[in-house]
């Protein structure tokens, strides 16, 4: 079995996070320390990124971005639903 992960260790990635002080999610980057990969029995392959800033939380590959363009648009759609729901 091959499996193909988008991104590799070492790699910098963005993801976003939510800023207290300007009070909306803004780009951060991060190196990824490492990957986990969990197969199933029935083939479910789930793939989870550990950046080098909290060892034990993870993310999923549609939580992190390669450019910072990409997730400034994530960031902008979070911030609408936000203020959006506020309403």
């Amino acid at each position: 079995m091959r499996i193909n992960t988008k991104f590799k260790p070492g790699d910098t990635v963005w993801i976003k996070e939510f800023n207290p002080e300007a009070k909306k999610f803004m780009p951060e980057l991060w190196p990824i320390y490492h990957i986990n990969i969990w197969i199933s029995k029935d083939g479910n392959i789930d793939i989870r990124y550990y950046l080098g800033r909290n060892w034990w939380q993870g993310f999923w590959e549609d939580q992190i971005y390669a450019t910072e363009e990409e997730c400034q648009l994530a960031c902008d759609q979070k911030n609408d639903e936000i203020y959006h729901r506020k309403k």
